[in-house]
């Protein structure tokens, strides 16, 4: 397992949000309405303590919201003894669509020595996964081995060692991929490109060298002479290909790495980046989560300019940050938040990192390097995990309310009537709200999803509560 650290993203309990521009995101984004506009269909929450600055109607406020949405990387599903800790974790008890294999199964671990495989690893952990109701798997190319790589003196900084963050000799990179994707065919269908090339712990190659390798990998993963699906069976020369590429991830939206994104996209030399049938992006950085609204609105300007504004818009990794000495609940309540800030900016699937990275978004068991924390079991954060997809999947996110002294209130609406309101100061200060009567409200739950009922007002405060009838 590879471990991966970065600065510590805990949100404090203090905030200055800059109001977001009335404007309209790029291509599928969300729209954001000023104080003086209005959309069809909105009710609004009628918060009248403080002005309302904004809302934020996701690009699909009339689609329930999918189990799609939520996704993980789980490093030890199965024991391996070429990892820091041999023991397997057990499955989530909350459902998981989307698995993710980047830190779990990669190329210089599936091949160590040119032409020799093992397997076990990654095979282990489909299987637990799908006895677990997992069914979209996605393969991250990026660890080189050394044996393949084109400067395998390179001492790199990835932790997979020398060479391993340069560009590969493309004959063995085509002949390992094609090997994945035929062995694989019908269960790992998304490909992603590259992970995080923007840095040169991942990516020392130019950007004409990683279009090549998006060219071949699109090439490869998307014929139907390695994989097809006729009537539910998928092989080898099969029927249709169901296989989708996803764009090389980007560690975090900030200036520098959209510069590093649009540079890499006009090095293809067409209108339209012609590699990629989702878009991705990792949303590290943020130590506030309402934040990303503006991130994702910035990362569709670049996305639009290339021809890809029209694709799912991703979040294959990310989470606050380092987990060692902070507050758990502040680690549920930037958890929940995120998610929702997510999903109403547009973004359709979203991979936690990591259910069991003991330093980095720890859901499950101890936090490492730090000795008075023996947790055992789900983390604090995890139950949230939990609460939240279960308030979320099923439902329509209409839309989001950011008042200006930091209150949020997103609508999710269910199939026969339900209506509930998720609430939650972004300064963590407590504010006292008195629920409208119009709304009809009776009950709300707590980020443990505890009931309770509901007087006609609630004091709100970082952890997110969901009011409903």
């Amino acid at each position: 397992m590879v471990l991966k650290f970065r600065s510590c993203l805990i949100p404090a309990l203090a905030l200055s949000i800059s109001l977001v521009l009335c404007t309209m995101f790029i291509g599928c984004g969300a729209q954001i309405f000023s104080t003086n506009s209005t959309a069809s269909a909105i009710t609004h929450f009628g918060y009248t303590d403080s002005p309302l600055a904004n809302t934020i109607v996701p690009p699909s406020y009339s689609v329930a919201i999918s189990d799609a949405y939520f996704g993980m990387t789980i490093h030890r599903l199965v024991s391996n003894a070429g990892i820091a800790s041999n023991d397997s974790v057990p499955f989530p008890a909350f459902p998981i669509h989307t698995f993710r294999f980047w830190d779990v199964a990669y190329w210089a671990m599936l091949e160590p020595a040119n032409g020799q495989y093992d397997w076990t690893t990654m095979d282990g952990t489909i299987a637990t996964a799908k006895q677990n109701g997992v069914s979209d798997f996605i393969f991250t190319l990026g660890h080189v081995p050394r044996w393949a790589s084109t400067n395998p003196s390179d001492p790199c900084v990835s932790g997979e060692g020398s060479g391993s963050c340069d560009a590969p000799e493309i004959t063995a990179f085509d002949d390992f991929i094609t090997h994945v994707v035929r062995r694989y065919c019908g269960v790992v269908q998304y490909y992603e490109t590259w992970n995080e090339p923007n840095g040169k712990e991942f990516w020392a190659g130019t950007n004409a060298q990683l279009v090549n390798i998006a060219h071949d990998v699109y090439q490869i993963a998307k014929d139907p002479a390695n994989c097809g699906c006729t009537n539910g069976t998928c092989s080898p020369g099969g029927g249709v290909n169901p296989n989708q590429v996803i764009l090389p991830s980007i560690s975090s939206i900030n200036q520098s790495n959209l510069n590093w994104l649009d540079s890499y996209l006009s090095a293809a030399g067409a209108a339209a980046y012609p590699y990629a049938d989702v878009a991705s992006f990792h949303g590290y950085g943020y130590k506030q989560p309402e934040d990303i609204v503006q991130g994702t609105d910035q990362l569709k300007g670049i996305l639009g300019r290339h021809g890809l504004a029209h694709l799912e818009l991703w979040n294959t990794e990310a989470s606050w940050g380092n987990t060692t000495t902070y507050d758990q609940e502040q680690e549920a309540s930037w958890l929940m938040r995120y998610h929702m800030v997510q999903a109403v900016s547009g973004v359709s699937r979203f991979v936690w990192y990591a259910y069991d990275n003991c330093s980095w978004g720890t859901l499950w068991g101890p936090a490492c390097g730090n000795s008075s924390d023996n947790w055992q079991g789900l983390r604090p954060a995890g139950e949230a995990y939990e609460t939240l997809e279960g308030w979320m999947v099923g439902a329509t996110l209409t839309h989001c309310e950011r008042y200006r002294n930091g209150l949020f209130a997103c609508e999710l609406q269910r199939t026969g009537g339900h209506a509930g309101w998720m609430l939650w100061s972004s300064t963590g200060a407590r504010l006292p709200i008195l629920i409208p009567k119009k709304l009809q409200l009776t009950d709300y739950r707590d980020w443990q999803n505890n009931i309770r009922a509901l007087s006609g007002e609630v004091t709100v405060d970082q952890m997110p509560i969901l009011v409903e009838n």
